[in-house]
């Protein structure tokens, strides 16, 4: 039987989902892809277009990959 966990971490609006017993695997990127989730929500949440918001999660998605972070 397979557990699966929610953890919520004081502070974030992100949940993190795990399977229990395992590690996680490059925790830098699920925790930079929670962090563009909650910010993309957050932005929708304001009424601000789709196309903005994707438009400014891509041009961070960018800089990420631009300074190897």
């Amino acid at each position: 039987m397979v557990m699966v966990g929610l953890w919520q971490v004081p502070g974030s609006a992100a949940e993190l989902f795990v399977v229990g017993g395992s590690p996680l695997l490059r925790t830098s990127e699920h925790v930079f892809e929670a962090m563009l989730v909650g910010w993309r929500d957050q932005r929708l949440g304001r009424n601000l277009h789709r196309d903005t918001v994707e438009g400014r999660s891509t041009a961070v998605r960018r800089f990420a990959h631009f300074t190897n972070d």
